[in-house]
């Protein structure tokens, strides 16, 4: 989710904030009873909920859960005082905290049933901090391709540390704008999600959005915005593509208006989805609204559509001269049972599947980082200690305990039998490096991925 205005401190006590909010929905009635229960929904904050891994039992969690009723993978902490983001499992990668609402696009996508995703090429075209783009890698179950486009470099950090944590090697991250990217990769991809830049009106119960957000001013400049981003959008996808459009706010000019005009321009059927027609919109086919008063999160809007066989020709690409890796990797890793492709800078090494598609190099910055530079020592990665199921895999492995791991991730050093590199592993679930010697292990794990307040194991 991301919104086009900065959050102030403003009141939603003011008498015109109620008509503020029935203009915004355009057309979009509700009763005059509820239209009061969706102002005040707008000032209630909703707890995040979990989103699990494929492989993940519910019942396996630390804590008791209910279902989303729209996401099979999606769930609810029972207790309020359930903190997900303290847990061990959390830490070793079992799950994603996220709204609620955010999980209605990947609902959409279908994103959780099985092989919906399988041997596609995806682009999601306005990726940080993740969300959706770490699901989206989970449901390619190691097959296809992610590129994940994100224009703001100050949002690429946090984009790329979540994609490592899914431990995939099949994606690759752009800074493009979606114009320039659409010139570059036209009709090269399978699925494109578009999670628009938005006036954000469903952050008003995080106090992340001012009331600025529901002005016709800001409404109309992210609608402009939106557009452009869709055009772009339309002319990445192949004949037969499915578009998937969401965005965090309720204007009906952001939402149902964005895609009746696709409908209008463009050869597109909307995609009915059965699993979310209580959820339906009363505007629109084909499109999905949450509603804070009514689903227990901050809302939000999704579609999915489908392109027709008449679509832009796709782009031909010559194959990549092979790129030489600066550093020897089987000092860390095994031998890989299939080659992988490489590229990088003077401090970084990435690497790919040899199957991924052939522009991606010309594209990326950056992608599943295996090795850095500090100084003149190249090092292996944490992005490559997390990898799963993929051709890497390290050399020498560790597992600990409950109290172990907790110790581990706090960043503190812990005892190692191995010389060298080693990857700690809790319950088979990899978490980071430690290099060993003289018996204990020196904490590799970098400081953005530490945890210094866990949970007690129950």
């Amino acid at each position: 989710m991301s919104a086009d205005s900065t959050p102030q401190n403003e009141s939603f006590d003011d008498g015109s904030f109620h008509d503020l909010v029935g203009e915004a929905l355009g057309p979009i009635h509700l009763s005059a009873d509820e239209l009061d229960a969706f102002v005040t929904s707008l000032s209630r904050r909703h707890r995040n909920v979990v989103r699990l891994r494929r492989e993940v039992a519910a019942e396996s969690l630390p804590f008791p859960v209910v279902p989303v009723p729209w996401y099979p993978l999606g769930y609810r902490c029972e207790s309020d005082q359930t903190r997900p983001s303290k847990e061990l499992a959390f830490a070793a990668g079992d799950y994603y905290v996220q709204d609620a609402g955010s999980l209605l696009a990947l609902a959409a996508l279908q994103a959780d049933q099985p092989d919906v995703l399988k041997h596609q090429v995806v682009c999601d075209l306005c990726a940080a901090p993740g969300g959706k783009a770490t699901a989206i890698l989970e449901a390619l179950q190691n097959t296809g391709f992610l590129l994940a486009n994100e224009p703001i470099r100050s949002r690429v950090p946090a984009l790329l540390h979540n994609l490592a944590r899914t431990g995939s090697d099949r994606f690759a991250i752009s800074q493009m704008d979606p114009d320039d990217l659409a010139k570059k990769l036209t009709g090269c991809f399978d699925v494109v999600v578009v999670d628009a830049p938005c006036s954000g009106q469903a952050l008003l119960s995080r106090k992340r959005q001012s009331i600025s957000a529901l002005s016709p001013h800001q409404i109309e400049h992210s609608a402009s915005r939106q557009q452009r981003i869709l055009s772009a959008a339309t002319r990445l996808l192949r004949p037969g593509g499915k578009l998937v459009y969401s965005t965090c706010t309720f204007a009906a000019a952001e939402n149902e208006a964005q895609i009746d005009g696709l409908l209008a321009s463009h050869d597109f059927t909307p995609e009915t989805i059965p699993s979310l027609q209580p959820y339906a919109s009363t505007v629109t086919n084909g499109c999905y609204r949450l509603w804070p008063h009514r689903d227990e999160c901050a809302g939000s809007f999704a579609a999915s559509l489908i392109h027709g066989e008449t679509s832009w020709s796709a782009k031909t690409f010559r194959s990549n001269k092979p790129y030489k890796s600066p550093v020897s990797l089987n000092q860390w890793f095994n031998e890989p049972a299939a080659p992988d492709r490489y590229f990088g800078s003077d401090s970084s090494l990435y690497a790919i599947p040899s199957d991924a598609p052939v522009w991606v190099e010309r594209v990326a910055t950056q992608g599943p980082e295996v090795a850095h530079r500090t100084g003149k020592v190249w090092k292996p990665a944490h992005a490559a200690a997390l990898r799963r199921g993929t051709s890497l895999s390290s050399r020498q492995t560790m597992d600990v305990d409950d109290e172990m791991a907790a110790q581990y991730l706090s960043g503190a050093p812990i005892p190692c039998s191995d010389r060298g590199w080693t990857v700690v592993q809790y319950q088979g679930r990899p978490l980071g490096w430690v290099k060993g010697d003289r018996g204990m292990g020196k904490n590799h794990l970098p400081t953005a991925s530490r945890f210094t307040q866990l949970a007690t194991p129950r």
